[in-house]
This record gives structure tokens, sequence and C-alpha cells, in this order.
């Protein structure tokens, strides 16, 4: 019933003031009702055609109640609030105002959306890409400086082919002037005569023989080291002729035209033959370890570390030298 006559009230004004619902809930609180038994009423309507006249009036008076009444004015609740104007509590909401009414001078508050955009995944550092050698004279003036160029298209560490240069060929070309440099480490040096067969490592090992295609054919540069199948060995870092034709699937893209009596021809033949003998080769370009390097070294010797040369005496453990000089060479930080 309270609830009733509230929402009655409610529905008839548009704006009541919080005050004023709080009087009004008060009012109807304090309000009375006489308690009404239903089943007797109930049970009057059904057993009526079976009472008298006066039975009737008695069971009416016992049921029958009278509202209260209470009087309300205007003025027992529609006084002056007790708050700001501006504090309307809004029970008919309308379109435009929702659920409070706000006066025209009330500032709303600015809300701005920024946009994000998602995140990019970062894009992987691009491997650098080196156009095709085609000049005749390889890039690098120095031993150091062939080795760094190979070191950036073969990812091998440079002290690593100062160690199998020297335990191989010696100190020859470390410390040479540019001007002996290129003339190695230019194509067809042992055609032209710039250079010198024996000087440039343009002789097979085995034999000690200058091959046929050179300018000195036939010059004998060094004694025989015993080995009776000549596997036709040249260059700085002893490239057999097999080894040159099979590496040629991976660097033709890099010196179309390539001879292991070149300089950088022949350390860049080294290095993608070394990794790929070592299986799955280290990812740093600099730093390798000591088991792969000595795995290298055993494929490089023949599948062992252990030599002897019969002519020469010359005897030892190939793998250990190899990684001595490594480290050697690392300490002077190449």
């Amino acid at each position: 019933m309270r609830f009733f006559l509230v929402n009655l009230y409610g529905r008839t004004t548009p704006y009541l003031f919080l005050s004023q619902v709080r009087k009004i809930k008060g009012l109807i609180s304090s309000i009375k009702f006489p308690d009404f038994n239903f089943n007797k009423f109930l049970n009057y309507q059904v057993e009526e055609h079976k009472l008298d006249s006066n039975q009737k009036k008695e069971i009416t008076k016992e049921i029958s109640f009278t509202l209260p009444t209470v009087s309300i004015t205007s003025s027992s609740f529609y006084n002056k609030p007790d708050f700001p104007p501006s504090d309307i509590f809004l029970l008919t909401p309308t379109p435009t105002s929702f659920l409070f009414n706000f006066p025209s001078s009330y500032i709303f508050p600015t809300i701005q959306i920024t946009s994000f955009k998602p995140t990019q995944p970062p894009k992987p550092t691009a491997t650098p890409t080196f156009s095709p050698i085609t000049s005749d004279m390889r890039p690098g003036t120095s031993l150091t400086e062939i080795f760094k160029e190979v070191n950036k298209r073969a990812c091998i560490p440079v002290a690593l082919l100062y160690a199998f240069k020297t335990v191989e060929t010696g100190e020859r070309f470390k410390n040479d002037s540019p001007s002996v440099i290129r003339i190695y480490n230019t194509y067809g040096w042992w055609i032209t005569g710039a250079g010198d067969p024996c000087y440039g490592f343009g002789y097979h090992a085995q034999t000690g023989i200058v091959p046929e295609d050179s300018v000195k054919a036939g010059t004998r540069c060094e004694n025989p080291i015993g080995d009776p199948n000549d596997l036709k060995i040249m260059g700085i870092l002893q490239i057999s002729e097999w080894e040159q034709q099979v590496v040629q699937k991976y660097i033709s893209s890099i010196i179309p035209k390539n001879d292991r009596r070149v300089l950088f021809d022949n350390a860049l033949i080294f290095a993608y033959l070394t990794r790929n003998r070592v299986g799955k080769p280290p990812k740093d370009c600099d730093n390798w370890p000591d088991e792969v390097i000595k795995i290298a070294a055993s494929k490089h010797l023949g599948n062992g570390c252990e030599y002897y040369y019969s002519q020469t005496g010359a005897s030892g453990n190939y793998c250990n030298e190899v990684l001595t000089k490594y480290k050697e060479y690392k300490k002077q930080g190449f």
C-alpha cells in the first residue's frame, strides 16, 4: 500500500525534491491500517445465501473497516528545500536528461579517446647481401682485410682463418705490403706472370711442382712430401682440386669465376667447406667453441688429428695446433 501511494503520487508529479520524498515516506509510514481478515470475508461471500439478515449484519460489521483520513496539504511538504535547487531527483526521465536534470550552466567534462595502433612486431635484422664479385681484383689489401671480407660472407671467425693459415703455410702474407697483396689477390696472377707461383703457393703441395696452366709450369718449388696421391693442393689454406669443385655450388653466386690460388677465393672456399664439415655451425661469426674447432681441424686434415710426414720428419697433433693458434689470435683481438 505504501509503495502504491508513493508511486501514485510520483506518476502525477514530475519532479520531487529529495527532502519532499523523505517527508512523504515518513507521513505514509505513520499511517496505521486496521487488520483485515480476508478469510472471513471470503467465507462470508460463499455462505451468504445460507444466513438470515441479522447474521449478515453481524458478520459485515466484524469484517468492515474505515480507511483512516489524513489531511495532506501542499504546505506540509512543498516548503523551501534544504539543499540547492540543482539537486533535483528526476522521477519521469526524458530522452535528453536520462537520470539527472543538470542545470544549464553545468559544464560536462571532456573525454578524449585516443586511438591506439597495434604494436608491430619487430622486424628481424636482415642478413646483409653482397653483389657478386665480377672484378678480377678481390676485396681486401691486407690479409686481415681479406679474412674480414670472408667473415662477412661466410660467418667464420677471422682468428680461425688466421690459425689454419699459420699452421698450413706459416707467416707469409701476414705483413706484406698492399701492393704485394693486390698481386696475389687478383684472379689470373699465375697466368699473367705478375706473381711468383712458388711464393704464392701456386704449386701442388704434395709434389712441389707448378701445374701446367701456369707461366712457370713444371718448376719445382718444394720437395715432395712423400704422398703418392696428388690431390693438387694449392693456396694459403691448402685447398685441393676436388674441394674447389665441391664448393662451387656455394660460392658461384659470390665469385662466379674463382680459383684457389687467389687469396680471397682460397679463404672463402675453405670457410664454406669448414662450415659444412662441422655439421651445424655456430651462429656466432666471431667465436667458435673448442670442440667445433677441433672437428673442423680433423676434417681438414683428413678425419684425424695425428700427422706424420716421413720426408720432413714433421709430426704432432694437428687439432691441438690449430686450437692453440686460434686462442693466440683471439688474444690479439682477431
